[in-house]
């Protein structure tokens, strides 16, 4: 009787697993673009129609990189994480990946777009949908670019020269040796000693490079915002009487994001 009784449990537990699972709605759903960048604009959108969740007012719980922004309470979404309705059971979603999982490009690159639709309460929510990975962000070529396009104090941070990209020929002409670098509050005020001569690396398709953490090269303390890194580089060139003389481009800016 005891075995019965022990079977006759697990048999039930096993049917409540199945109901709940049962119970995850199947719906439809678009990604547009279908390749993306942490950089693009993102437009999801679900049909609920046929499934548990229609009728309902869906919210997005989205996960992979990390929790999105939306992901605060599962009893209770904010407004935030509400889908914009679209017609009858259609609805849309709109974000951009840095922004949507509060993180700098970097963090978020290779990483899955994850994501369920459930009820503000969460008693009903859709199956988990991973529709595809966070692409690398392609460059467009100019004179100065970094890597990520969007980034924060808290980020890599990649500083390129491409002599390629330019109209100026002393640009064009000059021996890249290195760069200077300092980075302002939102003040303007300089946030440590600026950094100059710092030594360069020839890339792979001509450019120049130079990779670093903010926050350590410059010492930034804890709790203090930075607003941007202003960036120029440096040389010689060949003067009209073709003697060698030191050479520095203008400079170039980065805007760091509050993303951490």
């Amino acid at each position: 009787m005891k075995r019965i009784y022990k079977l006759s449990l697990i048999a039930f537990f096993c049917l409540i697993g199945i109901t709940a699972q049962a119970q995850k709605a199947q719906i439809k759903y678009t990604v547009t673009p279908g390749v993306f960048t942490p950089e693009d604009e993102v437009v999801l959108e679900i049909d609920l129609a046929g499934s548990s969740l229609a009728g309902k007012e869906p919210y997005i719980w989205a996960f992979g990189p990390g929790d999105a922004i939306t992901n605060t309470s599962w009893t209770s979404s904010p407004d935030i994480a509400k889908f914009t309705k679209v017609a009858d059971d259609k609805w849309k979603y709109i974000f951009v990946g840095t922004t949507f999982y509060n993180k700098g490009a970097s963090d978020i690159i290779g990483k899955p777009f994850s994501f369920l639709v459930k009820t503000k309460d969460g008693g009903i929510q859709s199956e988990d949908y991973t529709p595809t990975k966070f692409s690398p962000i392609l460059f467009v070529p100019t004179l100065f670019r970094n890597f990520p396009l969007r980034t924060s104090q808290y980020d890599a941070l990649s500083l390129y020269l491409d002599q390629r990209y330019t109209a100026s020929p002393n640009n064009q002409r000059f021996s890249p040796t290195s760069i200077n670098i300092r980075i302002l509050d939102a003040a303007g005020q300089l946030v440590g000693p600026e950094k100059k001569g710092l030594p360069i690396v020839k890339q792979k398709d001509g450019s120049f490079g130079y990779t670093f953490l903010p926050e350590i090269l410059f010492g930034i303390p804890e709790g203090k915002v930075v607003n941007k890194a202003v960036y120029s580089f440096t040389g010689t060139v060949k003067d009209v009487n073709g003697s060698t003389v030191p050479y520095t481009t203008e400079e170039a800016e980065v805007v760091f994001l509050d993303l951490k």
